[in-house]
This record gives C-alpha cells, sequence and structure tokens, in this order.
C-alpha cells in the first residue's frame, strides 16, 4: 500500500470514530415502560478494563418543579363584591320544649322559737367549815332600750382559831336606760362585812382570849350620763357626767363619807380630738379623835391625735388639795399608742403622775384589822413612767408586757399595834420610794373549750430610810384557767403564789406613855402558794351543780402577821336558772 492510500484510510477510520463518540453522548430517551430491567454489557476488547452500565426503570411520578408549567396567575384587580341573596321564611309558632326541668318550689321553714335566755338565778352551796354560800341575780329581758336588774350575795365561813369567822352580804341594784341620743345608769347598793380579831401567835407572845367582833357597812350610789355618738364622725361632740356617794362606818366610832362629781367633755376635728376631765372629791373622815377633811380637784385637760395605727395624747394633770391638807400638784399626762405590726404588735407607754387618796374604806378594804384613830394622808406618785408591748401571737392568745419605774412619796404600810398587836396602825415612809416594776399577762381563749388568764408581777422597792418595803411583796403570780372536757363538764383552777414580804412588828408595852421610838422586829411572812379546783355540772338548762376545794393544799400561811389562812375548804352546791 502506497503512502497516499495509508493516508486517505486513517482518515476515513477517525472521521467514523468521532461520529461515533457523537451518537453515544446525544443518545436519546428511550420511552416509558413498566417493567424494570437491569442491562450489564462487558468489553472483553481490552483485558484491564471493565465497563458496566445500570438502567433502571420505574413508574413515572412528577416533582414539584412541574408547577413551574403553570404560567396563569390570578387578577388581583378583580374587587367586584360578591352579595349573595338570601330568603327566610320564618314561622311564628312557639317551640314547646318538655324535657325542661320544672322551677322548684321552696319549702316554707318552721317559725323558729328562739331560746329564751335566763335572766334570773340563784345558787346555794354548803361547805366544811361551816361555810355557806348564797345569791341571787335577778334581770328584765332582752330590751335594747331599758335593763334592771337585783343581785344578792352571802359568804359566811369559820375557821380552827378561836373566833375565826367572817361574814359577807351585799345587795344591789341597777338601771340602765338606753335611748337615742343619751344613756342613763344608775346604781344602789350596801355591802356588809362582820369578822374578829382574831389574831394570835403560836409563841404566846400576846393574849387574845376574847377576840373583839368588827363590822364593816357600807352605803353606795351613782349615776351616770353621756351621750351616744358615732364612733365614725370626725366631728361629733361627746360629754359625760357622773356622780358618786358613799357612807361608811365600823363597828367602833370611825365614820367616812365622800361624794365625788366627775364629767369631761371631747370634740373631733378630723384626726384631733380636743377634750377636758375634770373631778371635784370630796371625803369626810371621823373617829373617836379626829375629823379628817380630805378634798380633791383635778383637771385634766389634753388633745389627742389618732390615726389608723397611731394615737398620742399630750395634756397636763393638776391636782388641788383642799381641806387638811393644802397642795397644789401639776403632773404631765402623756401616753403614745403605735401599731407596728397591725393586731399583733402595739408598742405604748405613759408619762405622768397623780394623788392617790387613802381613806378608810380603801384601807379597811386592804386590812380589814385596823385599829382605831388610823392616821390619814394621801401619797403622791411623783414620777410615774411605764411602757411596753401588746398585741397577740394567734386569733386566740393575747400577751402584754410592761416595764415601769415610779417615784412615791407617803406610800402606806401597815404595822402591828404596839398596845394590841392583833390590830394594825397605818404608816408612812419617810421620804420617797422608788419602785422598779415588771408585769407580764397571758390571755388565751377558746369559746368555752378552754381559756387561761395569767399575770406575773415583779417589782423592787427601794427606799434610804427603812430595812425594808414591809408587806409589800417583790413577786406575785395569778392565774385562773378553765376547759371544757365533755359536753355538760367544765373544770377549773385558780393559783396565788406569793413572795416572801418582811412585817414590821412592835413588841407589846403595857405601860404608858408609850415609848417614842419602840423597838420592832422585822417578822418574815413566808413565801406561800394557794391552788383552787372545781368542776361544773350543767344537768339541763337550768339545773346545774358544782363543786370546788380552796386552799387544796392546806397551806396554813399568812398574809398579816398572826392571822393564819382558813386551810383547806370543800364547797359544793347547786344552782337554777329561772
Amino acid at each position: 500500500m502506497n503512502k497516499r492510500t495509508y493516508i486517505s484510510t486513517y482518515v476515513f477510520f477517525s472521521l467514523f470514530a468521532i461520529t461515533l463518540v457523537t451518537n453515544a453522548q446525544d443518545k436519546p430517551k428511550e420511552p416509558v415502560k413498566q417493567d424494570t430491567k437491569e442491562t450489564v454489557k462487558q468489553d472483553t476488547s481490552k483485558r484491564n478494563a471493565v465497563t458496566e452500565e445500570i438502567e433502571v426503570v420505574r413508574s413515572y411520578k412528577p416533582v414539584l418543579a412541574d408547577a413551574v408549567k403553570i404560567r396563569r396567575s390570578p387578577n388581583l384587580n378583580d374587587i367586584k363584591p360578591f352579595n349573595p341573596k338570601v330568603s327566610y321564611n320564618l314561622l311564628d309558632k312557639r317551640l314547646e320544649l318538655n324535657s325542661g326541668i320544672r322551677e322548684l318550689e321552696a319549702q316554707k321553714l318552721q317559725a323558729k322559737i328562739e331560746a329564751q335566755p335566763k335572766n334570773n338565778f340563784a345558787k346555794l352551796g354548803l361547805g366544811n367549815l361551816g361555810t355557806n354560800l348564797a345569791q341571787v341575780n335577778i334581770a328584765t329581758g332582752q330590751d335594747p332600750a331599758l335593763q334592771a336588774g337585783f343581785n344578792f350575795n352571802h359568804l359566811g365561813m369559820s375557821g380552827k382559831e378561836n373566833q375565826q369567822k367572817i361574814s359577807k352580804q351585799s345587795l344591789s341594784g341597777y338601771g340602765r336606760s338606753i335611748g337615742d341620743a343619751l344613756v342613763l345608769e344608775g346604781k344602789l347598793g350596801y355591802d356588809r362585812t362582820g369578822t374578829y380579831f382574831y389574831g394570835t401567835d403560836p409563841l404566846n407572845t400576846f393574849i387574845n382570849l376574847d377576840p373583839q367582833k368588827q363590822r364593816f357597812n357600807y352605803f353606795n350610789a351613782e349615776g351616770l350620763l353621756f351621750n351616744r355618738t358615732d364612733a365614725d364622725d370626725e366631728n361629733s361632740f361627746s360629754y359625760a357626767a357622773k356622780v358618786q356617794g358613799y357612807i361608811f362606818n365600823n363597828a367602833f366610832k370611825a365614820k367616812e363619807n365622800g361624794v365625788v362629781l366627775s364629767g369631761g367633755l371631747g370634740k373631733n376635728l378630723n384626726k384631733f380630738h380636743l377634750g377636758a376631765n375634770a373631778a371635784v372629791d370630796i371625803t369626810t373622815s371621823k373617829d373617836s379623835a379626829y375629823t379628817f377633811n380630805n378634798n380633791l380637784f383635778k383637771l385634766n385637760p389634753y388633745i389627742q391625735i389618732q390615726t389608723d395605727l397611731f394615737r398620742f395624747t399630750g395634756g397636763i394633770n393638776y391636782v388641788n388639795e383642799f381641806g387638811a391638807n393644802q397642795r397644789i400638784h401639776i403632773f404631765p399626762a402623756i401616753s403614745l399608742d403605735f401599731m407596728l405590726i397591725k393586731n399583733y404588735l402595739t408598742i405604748f407607754g405613759n408619762f405622768g403622775g397623780d394623788v392617790e387618796k387613802n381613806t378608810l374604806k380603801g384601807l379597811s378594804d386592804l386590812n380589814p384589822y385596823l385599829n382605831q384613830n388610823v392616821n390619814l394622808k394621801n401619797t403622791v406618785n411623783k414620777f410615774d413612767i411605764a411602757g411596753g408591748i401588746r398585741g397577740t401571737f394567734a386569733p386566740n392568745v393575747g400577751y402584754k408586757a410592761t416595764i415601769s419605774y415610779k417615784d412615791i412619796s407617803d406610800l402606806t404600810y401597815f404595822t402591828n399595834s404596839i398596845s394590841e398587836k392583833q390590830k394594825f396602825d397605818v404608816d408612812y415612809f419617810v421620804g420617797n420610794t422608788n419602785v422598779l416594776g415588771f408585769s407580764g399577762e397571758v390571755n388565751i381563749s377558746f369559746s368555752e373549750a378552754f381559756n387561761l388568764d395569767s399575770k406575773v408581777d415583779i417589782r423592787q422597792f427601794d427606799n434610804n430610810n427603812e430595812d425594808f418595803i414591809w408587806l409589800r411583796p417583790g413577786f406575785t403570780l395569778q392565774s385562773t384557767a378553765s376547759f371544757k372536757i365533755v359536753d355538760k363538764v367544765k373544770l377549773s383552777g385558780d393559783l396565788l403564789f406569793q413572795g416572801e414580804t418582811k412585817a414590821k412588828v412592835y413588841d407589846a408595852v403595857n405601860v404608858l406613855p408609850v415609848p417614842i421610838n419602840p423597838a420592832f422586829t422585822a417578822k418574815t411572812i413566808k413565801a406561800f402558794a394557794d391552788i383552787s379546783v372545781g368542776a361544773d355540772y350543767q344537768y339541763n338548762k337550768q339545773i346545774s351543780a358544782f363543786f370546788r376545794v380552796n386552799n387544796i393544799l392546806g397551806n396554813d400561811y399568812e398574809r398579816l402577821p398572826y392571822y393564819r389562812n382558813y386551810g383547806i375548804n370543800i364547797l359544793g352546791g347547786v344552782s337554777y336558772g329561772f
């Protein structure tokens, strides 16, 4: 083959190969087939080259890309409203439903018969020491405009000592008229107390074979008038007037009568309150050796500022002593209450002073074994400051704690008579007596289920002219409790504890004249505890029974020198409401 022929052959085959490659790249798609098959071709022209071709045929499913074929868009400028025409055909006919619930008719309640409270009450009791008890209380019904009543009480008891007897009676009547604008109250009363000077000394330092009898009569009357005001009225005007009078005497020649006229005015001015209180106290005391006129005039103008959490009262206390004593005193009268935590904690305080009138009636209540012609003088509380807290721990638990300091002149104390040691004279501390005190109270009340009232007093006395503060205890504790164990049975108990005291006892002098400075002894009055328990059984709404044991420990303690207590006393009885 010549050279020309070789070149022509080479060009032919090259063009043929290019044509084959081009046709292979532009190979058209084959039609859709329902069956799936796989074809494998192998080129064996070359030993080291392997060619595979896999063809998968399946059902055709359009994809989202086909949506681009839709080229028609909605016409957004077409705003023609569409108002369909609707026609109604209403039927004028009431629909009857038989499935509804029928309205219930309320049943009329029977007329309630209210329980009528028992306004009248009677009580009788007997005890082991010849004790006899009687009590009657009579009162009107539940009239909101007129109330009246009558009370009678009697108690008699005898002890182991010679003529150790006591008898007490009281009669009183009261009335109250409540009008739309005014309230009137009145009271009349008579008290009688009989006892003996039965004091004896176990060491036989004096003889008292025939104790004298003592008797006290006390007539008293009281009248009160005040107007009714609205507590929410910030411009209200209030006033009150009161008159009191009494007549007192004993089995000897001591007599006393007194009249007290008092009143007050007050005017609210928004958050301010202006007011003034005044009193005229006239007393005449007589005995075999003297007639003593002891009169006081008191005036207390004040201003008060009050809010929901705060109350401040500032004023003065003007006291004029006239009669046997001629003195004028002016004391501050300031008090403050601040509610720190509403209903739970209140801080309070007061600062002031006053004059305390000493009378035969008041001293006899403290010590019924007084001698004749006791010395009378008023006690002046020159400086009195106190402060503390009060509130509630819980809705039924209340508390109060107070710290106080007083500077007192002419403080009273009792000493036995030099000639008759079973009788007592009244004496006064010379100079000023400073008293630092603390008192605390706790009150728990759960209706009739449980009630507890306790009070503790701690006093520290300081007087430079006496060795001891005679017959004034530094510690006392009083507590009373009651609780219902079942529906008809209630238990109760009382506790009195008094710390040790000292008594100023003069040695008996049987010759006259009496020495100017008689010898005396400081007698120790031991501390004591008096515990009493009782039980009440309510048989029905009218009849009940009671049982009580006083001084259950049987302590023969003394409060006054030579006068021992009555010891254990058992008392029982019945009561009736009508």
